[in-house]
C-alpha cells in the first residue's frame, strides 16, 4: 500500500485554552493535508467534476499539541462508484493522537449529482488501498 506524508506546520496560536490544538483547526490541517496529496491527483485529472466533502470524523486519541512535529499519514480506506474515503493517521512523539476519514463523493459541477468515478482516478485511489 502507497501512502502519502504531510507535516503541517502546527502554529502557536491553533491552541485552545488548555494547550491542545483546537479540534477546529484539526479539520483545517488534515483538509491541507489532502489537498497536498490530491495535488498528485492531477494527472488523473477528475474530468471536469468537482468533489463534495460529505463526511468527515475524527478519533481524537491524545491530545494534539504545539510543539512537537505532527506527522499526517493518508491512505484510501474505500472506493465505492462515485465516491472515496481518505484516511489520515495523525502522530506525534512517535505516538498515534488521531484517526480521521472523510468521504469524498464526485460530483458533475451542472447538476450537482453524483457521477462515477473514473477509471484514471480508480486507478490512482487503488495504490493507496491497504493491501
Amino acid at each position: 500500500m502507497k501512502t502519502f506524508e504531510y507535516r503541517p506546520e502546527v502554529r502557536w496560536s491553533d491552541q485552545d485554552l488548555l494547550g491542545h490544538v483546537n479540534n477546529a483547526t484539526m479539520l483545517t490541517l488534515i483538509e491541507e493535508g489532502r489537498v497536498k496529496w490530491m495535488n498528485e491527483m492531477r494527472s488523473v485529472r477528475l474530468t471536469g467534476g468537482g468533489l463534495l466533502v460529505a463526511r468527515q470524523e475524527i478519533d481524537y486519541l491524545l491530545p494534539v499539541m504545539y510543539g512537537p512535529e505532527l506527522l499526517l499519514t493518508l491512505s484510501v480506506a474505500r472506493i465505492d462508484s462515485s465516491s472515496f474515503t481518505v484516511n489520515t493517521r495523525g502522530d506525534q512523539n512517535g505516538r498515534q493522537v488521531f484517526d480521521s476519514n472523510v468521504v469524498l463523493v464526485h460530483i458533475d459541477r451542472e447538476s450537482q449529482r453524483p457521477t462515477p468515478l473514473t477509471d484514471a482516478v480508480r486507478d490512482f485511489l487503488t495504490e493507496y488501498l491497504p493491501d
